[in-house]
């Protein structure tokens, strides 16, 4: 009876220890969720921040290249002046010089 009480004795503490790791364990794995839990919501917060800013940029992208369209248009319109001023000129030279040839040929205008 002495043999049979040391040895439920002796699984009684071991599987008390066990139960005790078991415990330890379970704590362990539920400190390490909640831990997971925090950083999948900070991964969240940040994919929605990097959304926004992907947003953000896409306006700024359009703004941009409305302001490159205005900027060029800008700057063609001198040109486009100067050109108009040049043929003007030209004309003018070329029709005076054509007035003055029909002129010595004795033709009239």
């Amino acid at each position: 009876a002495m043999f049979y009480k040391g040895t439920v004795l002796f699984y009684w503490r071991f599987l008390m220890n066990e139960e005790k790791e078991l415990w330890e364990r379970l704590a362990s794995m539920e400190q390490d969720l909640k831990s997971v839990h925090r950083r999948l919501d900070n991964l969240e917060t940040l994919t929605k921040s990097v959304h926004d800013i992907a947003s953000g940029l896409k306006g700024t992208q359009d703004d941009v290249a409305d302001i490159k369209n205005r900027v060029n248009d800008i700057e063609t319109q001198p040109k486009k002046r100067y050109d108009a001023i040049v043929t003007g000129i030209i004309t003018l030279i070329i029709g005076a010089v054509g007035g003055l040839v029909l002129a010595k040929l004795g033709l009239s205008v």
